[in-house]
């Protein structure tokens, strides 16, 4: 047998050992399994059981920072995250068009999703009640994108009495461009879609996605029958498209610098390189079932919004219920 055959062969078996390796470490039941996570965010206060009762009182002061004693213990690794998708596509404020909190359990290989209306009505810090999305605005305007993110983070966490453990937080044109950087992603449709956003029809079927479409079929929810509740499975069946294109064999070689790229022009995160590969190794292999998708419950409601002094269509949050969600979906 001739050297360089020796060495080629050598050399695969030696890449191939240290591929098996990575894996096994980043497999999210192990990778996971005894990280200690960060708490981005702990409920401040209980949410005023009565909203109306809120408006009457005026807008509400800052509540003190607790401490982190009043976060529940962790279950076998599992943890929070916050995902939120920025309506805008240039530099201007931003509010949070998709807002979204999961609970992400490694060891049991499933998640639970809570979707968050972008018109919920919550109190926000020295501005009274007001919709969900102007906390990433108002605080972008004071102090820039890192107050408006925490500041959301914060609204979240309030309203479900929830600790958020990371943060998500998406640009939508460094979205598009993504997508279009890997070549698309190809997905299964169940059922026709009109793309608002584009006014584009989407047959049913496997469909192959550039960064326009696929940006549109995520933010749709009006020509679908269930809504918001329909536009989060389609949220998750494009992730998961993306992270079995990240991980295709042709495309291993350029992962970590998709992973650079990922985090420079699409996403504000706290998750680790390490963190990103080992998800997209989990959202990979999800099946439907093993995703819950949770709605936020409450009803429709029109009332005086502070910040634009006239009347707002808002989403008017089931606070019981809401807390029994939290407890038992995200704790």
């Amino acid at each position: 047998m001739r050297k360089w055959v020796k060495y080629v062969i050598a050399g695969t078996i030696v890449v191939g050992v240290a591929a098996g390796w990575v894996y096994r470490e980043l497999l999210p039941s192990r990778h996971f399994e005894e990280k200690e996570h960060p708490v981005v965010a702990v409920p401040a206060a209980e949410v005023p059981p009565s909203a109306e009762a809120s408006a009457a009182a005026g807008p509400a002061e800052p509540p003190a920072q607790p401490g982190k004693s009043e976060e529940a213990p962790q279950d076998d690794g599992a943890f929070n995250v916050l995902v939120l998708g920025l309506d805008t596509l240039g530099e201007r404020s931003s509010r949070s068009d998709v807002i979204m909190l999961s609970r992400v359990k490694p060891q049991e290989r499933k998640v639970n999703l809570v979707s968050i209306p972008r018109d919920t009505r919550v109190p926000l810090p020295g501005i009274g009640l007001t919709k969900v999305n102007h906390a990433h605005f108002m605080a972008e305007l004071k102090g820039g994108g890192e107050a408006g993110t925490e500041a959301s983070i914060q609204a979240v966490s309030d309203l479900l009495q929830a600790p958020i453990h990371y943060y998500v937080k998406m640009n939508f044109k460094g979205f598009v461009d993504f997508i279009d950087k890997i070549g698309g992603v190809d997905i299964n449709i169940p059922a026709d879609v009109f793309l608002t956003a584009i006014q584009q029809n989407l047959p049913a079927g496997r469909q192959h996605l550039d960064g326009w479409k696929a940006l549109a079929f995520v933010r749709e929810r009006y020509s679908l029958d269930n809504g918001d509740f329909g536009r989060q499975a389609d949220q998750s069946a494009l992730i998961r498209a993306v992270a079995h294109k990240l991980l295709s064999p042709e495309r291993l070689p350029e992962l970590p610098g998709l992973i650079k790229e990922i985090k420079k022009n699409v996403i504000d995160t706290n998750l680790t390189d390490s963190d990103i590969i080992s998800l997209a190794l989990m959202y990979k292999d999800l099946m439907p079932e093993d995703m819950v998708y949770v709605q936020l419950p409450g009803h429709s409601l029109t009332a005086q919004d502070p910040l634009v002094g006239q009347p707002l269509w808002y989403w008017e949050p089931d606070l019981p219920a809401v807390r029994a969600i939290g407890s038992q979906y995200l704790r």
